[in-house]
């Protein structure tokens, strides 16, 4: 088997085991454990440049390394690969002995038009973290889990369980981290 082939399987199931325990966490309820206890420094395997794909779309995060009890990210979603789709930030901030994942999503173009009100944005709560995996959870109607888990030092996977109609709906974003 040539060096690219084993690559390409060794990445299939590396993301295929991260799915794994995604979809594990996809059949509790989402938006019912309890907040799990965390320090920022947990979550430092997220930090870095990431870009990948999604359908069409190229996407790119960067993350910033913690300081304090905080770490900040930009994401961006270009449309066919060009045209800006989605902004948005993101900050992680220990709170109350847990992290909050907390996101602002704006709309490209003038004014930058948030998606949340003045003042608030979409929250989430750590409700497990182990290795390098984190798994953040929102509540209410619309109830998400966040996983964000490191198959290995140059792979990024965020995988987003939600319910809609009734129905488990998963997207997955696989993220390359950018080579300089």
């Amino acid at each position: 088997m040539s060096t690219r082939a084993l690559l390409r399987a060794s990445f299939a199931a590396v993301v295929g085991l991260a799915l794994t325990a995604a979809s594990t966490l996809a059949q509790d309820a989402i938006g019912t454990a309890p907040p799990a206890k965390a320090t920022i420094q947990q979550v430092a395997f997220i930090a870095g440049q990431w870009v990948g794909k999604l359908g069409e779309n190229h996407i790119e995060q960067h993350w910033m390394t913690p300081i304090g009890p905080s770490m900040v990210a930009a994401y961006r979603n270009l449309s066919g690969g060009t045209k800006p789709g989605l902004y948005e930030i993101l900050a992680i901030e220990e709170q109350d002995g847990t992290l909050k994942l907390r996101i602002k999503h704006f709309a490209p173009g003038p004014g930058l038009a948030s998606r949340e009100a003045q003042g608030e944005a979409a929250e989430h709560t750590l409700v497990k973290v182990e290795g390098e995996m984190a798994v953040f959870e929102s509540t209410g109607p619309n109830a998400l889990r966040i996983t964000f888990s490191k198959p290995s030092r140059d792979a990024l996977n965020i995988v987003l369980d939600r319910v809609r109609d009734g129905k488990p709906v998963q997207t997955v974003f696989a993220y390359k981290a950018v080579q300089r």
